[in-house]
């Protein structure tokens, strides 16, 4: 039985090239194909595919947000982020949705098909440089601690900083900012702002405001 496939890219030469590699393979049936994030899970939702193959940067909404999408309605079908990011904070968010497979977009062709045949299979696939990032991230010595940048935002959220103030300081868009408040909650073990900021505050990584407790 083949592996049916959805892949996503709003890039439409990149996407073409790419669902003509992955078809030309006995075992792998793409089942469809677009450039929009609501057509793919329209799509999903009638097609059920085993595997979906996801652009994380499309023109609208992002890849990571469609696949919280899909996993919400298909739990069981199988997840490969495609991206040009290899950022902690991109990276925590596709594993926490539950990326199965994590392939940079400089990967050659065979590469991405050693990571669908190791989806298909059941099992998981990193890109190399992505795989080292993880254990860097997972066990390392800088597990569990901010980055210069996340010191940065969870800062200036704790003068009153809202995310669009947050990006507009940093001459960064909104969505890098919330990518980068995944990465600090997950880290900090928070699920929300005011909490971000409490344990930033408990942890003395931001200083504490004038007539608050030392």
């Amino acid at each position: 039985m083949k592996t049916t496939v959805l892949m996503l890219d709003d890039h439409t030469l990149v996407r073409q090239s790419l669902v003509k590699t992955v078809a030309a393979e006995p075992e792998f049936e793409v089942v469809a194909e677009t450039g929009d994030g609501d057509e793919a899970v329209k799509l999903a939702d009638r097609l059920s595919p085993d595997v979906a193959v996801l652009d994380v940067s499309l023109g609208g909404a992002s890849g990571l947000d469609i696949a919280t999408r899909l996993k919400a309605k298909q739990p069981s079908i199988r997840l490969i982020f495609l991206s040009m990011h290899d950022d902690d904070a991109t990276i925590h968010r596709a594993l926490r949705i539950g990326a199965d497979g994590y392939v940079v977009k400089t990967a050659s062709t065979d590469e991405l098909l050693l990571a669908l045949r190791s989806v298909a299979a059941g099992g998981s696939y990193l890109s190399p440089h992505v795989a080292r990032r993880v254990m860097e991230f997972a066990s390392g010595p800088t597990s569990g601690r901010l980055t210069d940048r996340e010191l940065e935002i969870i800062g200036l959220m704790a003068t009153g900083g809202r995310i669009s103030d947050v990006a507009t300081t940093l001459f960064v868009s909104t969505k890098t900012v919330k990518n980068h408040l995944t990465s600090i909650y997950s880290k900090l073990g928070v699920s929300s702002g005011g909490q971000a900021i409490a344990e930033a505050y408990r942890r003395g990584l931001v200083p504490t405001p004038i007539g608050g407790s030392s």
